[in-house]
């Protein structure tokens, strides 16, 4: 735990893990956000019930990208 309190902020953002992290926490927002759109021009509908399995899948891609960029942060 001491090992994360001795850098200050510009030295812990600066590391390569966290910027990876941080494009793929983006990444995963991304694709959360624009899951919706994505299932629409998949279906080629303009109506997406809220129970679609591509809608669900997109967002559940969007949510093991936005856990593994927590993890990789996370270990230094």
């Amino acid at each position: 735990m001491s090992l994360l309190l001795d850098n200050n902020i510009l030295e812990r953002l600066a590391q390569p893990n966290v910027i990876t992290g941080i494009v793929l926490l983006i990444v995963g927002v991304l694709f959360a956000i624009f899951a919706k759109r994505i299932t629409k021009l998949v279906r080629k509908s303009e109506k997406v019930e809220s129970n679609d399995k591509v809608l669900l899948s997109l967002k559940a891609f969007a949510l093991v990208v936005i856990l593994a960029s927590l993890i990789v942060m996370i270990i230094k």
